[in-house]
């Protein structure tokens, strides 16, 4: 993990039926231990690809955002700035730009 260098944005269901959803939380915690930009998607109750249409657009947007931030030097969003806590998951989206 210490040679990451790139941004990374990790998606574990918990309802994934290939990868167990708990590799993503080591995953992202190790980078998040060593500083590394990562960001962890969740969706509950979503499969390893996802069924409900919701979050497919969901992760559509965020992808966007994510690529077009990185790649083409667009402003971030507030989900890639702030993070949106679990608290607020299904309340405040992120997706807007402040």
């Amino acid at each position: 993990m210490n040679k990451v260098n790139t941004p990374v944005v990790i998606m574990a269901n918990d309802n994934d039926g290939a990868v167990p959803w708990y590799q993503g939380i080591e995953m992202f915690t190790a980078l998040r231990r060593l500083n590394k930009p990562v960001w962890m998607l969740n969706y509950n109750g979503d499969e390893h690809n996802l069924i409900q249409r919701q979050n497919r657009k969901d992760i559509q947007i965020r992808e966007q955002q994510f690529f077009d931030h990185y790649l083409k030097g667009a402003p971030a969003a507030n989900w890639l700035k702030k993070g949106v806590p679990a608290t607020l998951k299904g309340i405040d989206w992120g997706l807007d730009y402040n």
